[in-house]
Order: structure tokens, then sequence, then C-alpha cells
């Protein structure tokens, strides 16, 4: 071969070269393009579709009597991982009951999933997480609303991780022998710290690879936790003080984010909007025990009869919510509001430290245009049309948690298969 046509080649195998890997960067682009303007992948940080069936009847895949989240909207908003939180009340714990309900629900969470295989699994890990995404399946996470679950055992909380347990919050609606609520009013409102047995469950927590939850928090307990703990934490639906009035100052989501953490911005009309909590006074009010409110928790009646009691408050309990949900509805702040309150933690901390969380199935109503699993896309639209990127916009919608997950799990002092 002389030298014309061995140049001739050459230039010819470049050019193909030049050719194939620019189609490559093109179709790429093209594909994330697609992506950012149509559909981002949802990570939600707090939900509660398994303690709503299990309480209202129904099941994951079709409308209940909270019909805001089904695995059909679910699959319309572009959600691909969300923890499926338990929910306990405290009077559970008070009567030596918390652990069995717990149990129950994490019986139905397991027998949900299964009833649905083509659409949801199990997820223990990020790598779990991310092989169902490329099956298109939802990762459904074991979470637990309230370390009261566990009654004072670490017994329990190895064997809720056995189960699947990979995240959990501390407090919920009432202080306990971990640490102080939100709302406290001591110590100027910061309420006490962490318990000595709350240093206890923080270690066990590092240890197994349960993500630290510190949404209800009271401020002095939070900042004891992110002191105590050796890995990242989170408040998957708290809000920031400076924007609504509720939430947390701005010093402590910094001392957050400087852990490693990740501030989820609820859908919560009372935790985004400073307007809807001064309309509706309700909204910003403490909520204690939601079978016995602030009364006794110990049950003094015939212990034969329990159960009855608890069956009767339970529906007194959800005819309240409805009529609560139906008062509001008219005040719900627009999806503006959960925007400026993502602005201002980006500003603050930075986008890496910022995801978002529905509480479906908790909290009846939620602020407009975010009101079903369906919505989560009209979210990451106002994100791009705020000037946010689409590598920023995927960050807050979903990777900014999945890299929690991922490194909370694969920080454990131990791994899953040999606790």
């Amino acid at each position: 071969m002389n030298k014309r046509v061995l140049l001739t080649v050459s230039c010819a195998a470049l050019i193909a070269l030049i050719l194939l890997v620019g189609f490559k960067s093109l179709n790429q682009q093209l594909v994330y393009a697609q992506e950012a303007a149509e559909k981002f992948w949802v990570f939600d940080g707090h939900m509660h579709p398994i303690s709503s069936v299990y309480r209202r009847g129904g099941t994951i895949g079709e409308p209940n009597a909270d019909p805001r989240f089904t695995l059909a909207l679910a699959e319309q908003g572009g959600l691909g991982a969300a923890y499926f939180n338990t929910s306990i009340d405290e009077f559970y714990e008070a009567n030596h009951l918390a652990v069995k309900d717990a149990l129950k629900q994490i019986d139905r969470f397991y027998r949900e999933v299964a009833r649905y295989p083509d659409q949801v699994g199990v997820a223990t890990n990020a790598q779990q997480v991310r092989a169902l995404r490329r099956e298109g399946k939802i990762a459904a996470i074991l979470a637990i609303e309230g370390a009261l679950a566990i009654e004072s055992d670490l017994g329990v909380l190895r064997m809720f991780h056995r189960l699947g347990l990979r995240e959990m919050n501390l407090v919920h609606l009432r202080a306990n022998h971990i640490g102080d609520v939100g709302y406290s009013n001591t110590n100027l409102g910061r309420g006490y710290g962490l318990t000595r047995f709350g240093h206890e469950l923080v270690a066990e927590m590092n240890r197994l690879g349960i993500l630290i939850d510190l949404s209800h928090t009271a401020e002095q307990t939070v900042v004891d936790v992110i002191e105590a703990s050796t890995q990242p934490v989170s408040t998957t639906h708290s809000g920031a003080r400076a924007v609504s009035g509720a939430g947390w100052r701005d010093e402590v989501i910094q001392k957050l984010a400087a852990k490693g953490g990740v501030i989820c911005v609820p859908f919560l009309p009372m935790t985004v909007s400073r307007e809807f909590r001064e309309k509706q006074p309700r909204g910003g009010t403490p909520r204690a025990s939601r079978l016995v409110g602030w009364g006794p928790l110990i049950f003094r009646g015939d212990p034969a009869t329990i159960y009855e009691f608890i069956d009767e408050r339970n529906q007194r309990s959800e005819a309240g919510r409805g009529e609560r949900a139906g008062q509001v509805r008219q005040d719900l702040p627009p999806l503006s509001d959960l925007i400026d309150h993502i602005d201002h933690i980006v500003r603050l901390v930075g986008v890496n430290h910022v995801g978002i969380s529905s509480d479906f199935g908790g909290y009846p109503n939620n602020i407009k245009g975010a009101q079903n699993a369906g919505e989560y896309q009209n979210i990451a639209q106002a994100l791009l049309q705020r000037g946010y990127s689409g590598e920023d916009v995927a960050k807050i919608m979903g990777e900014n948690m999945l890299r929690l997950f991922d490194e909370v799990e694969s920080t454990a002092g131990i791994n899953s298969a040999g606790n």
C-alpha cells in the first residue's frame, strides 16, 4: 500500500471516528435534554402509602380514602424511589403495643410490594435502587416515623434492620426519652438535648447504616445528633424558618449540610407558607397523639377493651382529618412558595444538600401543583423556569437523596449480611 492510499485510509478512519464520537455525544445530549424537558427521576424523602392503606383500607395500586398516591400516579410523576414510612402513635409505645403495630405495618409493606411485582420492589441499598431504576420500577425503602416504635430496645432496632429498615426519625409528635420535639417551650424554645439513650441509639443506627431523620426534632437535640453522628443525617420534611416561620434556623441547616446531609423541602402548606400559617392557625398548632391528643397516654380502662378503644379513636381521628382538610383547601399556597423555599436553602448551603418530600398519606393537604404523585414534574419544570440547570434539577428531584442513602448504608459499621 503506497503512502497516498495509506493517508487516504487513515483520514477516512479519523473522520469516521470523529463523526461516531460526535454522534454519541449529540445522542447523549438529546436523550438528557428529553429527560430534562419531560421527566426527571424522583426520590421522595417522606411518604406514607403503607400506613395509609393499613389504616384506611385499599391498596397502593388503587385510590383509597387518601387517593393522592397510587402506583399509576407515581409512574406518571416519575417516582423512582421513596422512603415508605410506617407511623407509630405515642399511645402504642406507652401501652407496649408499638413493636407489634410496627411489625403489622411492615408485614403490610411486604404484602403490598408483592402484590405489584412489575411496578415496585424493595431496596435496602443504593445498588438495589439503581437496579430497580433500570427495570423501570419504584424502589420502596422501609422507614419508621417515630423511634418510639422500638420501645427503648436496641435489640428491636437490630431486628427491624434485618427486616429492611433503612431510615427512622427520632421524635414524632411528643417529646420522648430520646430527645425533645420541635415546638418545645424549654431552653428558650430549643428544647432539651439528646439523652443518654439517644446517644446509644444514634451510635447503633450509624453502625447498622440506618439514616437518621431529624424532622419534628427540637433544635438542641438536632445539634447534638449532628455532633454525635459519624454519618450524615437528614431532615425529610422540615422547612427553613427564615422563609415561612416554621422549621429550622439557618444556622442549624448549615450544620446539617456541613455534615453532608440533605434537607428535604416538603409539599406541606404550613411548612412552606407563612401566609397559610397566619390564615390557618391550626396549621401551625403543635399536634399531639393522634389517638388521645394531649391526654394521658396510659390506658386506664379494661385491658380487654384496648383495641376497641383504639378502633373508636382511629375513626374519630380520620373523621377530624377529613374535616380539617376541607377547611383549609381554599387557602392552600401556590407551588412558587415551595420553590422559594428551595431557593433559600440552595443559596444558603448549595444545591447538593436539597431534596423534596410529599408526605402523601400523612398530612391531608399539599400545596397547589403538588397535590398528588402524578404532579412531581411540576416542581422540576418550575425549577427549570427559575433558571436551575438540568443537572441541578436532577440533584434536587432525587440524586441528592440517593447519594445520601448510598453513603449511610455503605459506611455502616456492619454489612447487611453480618448483623
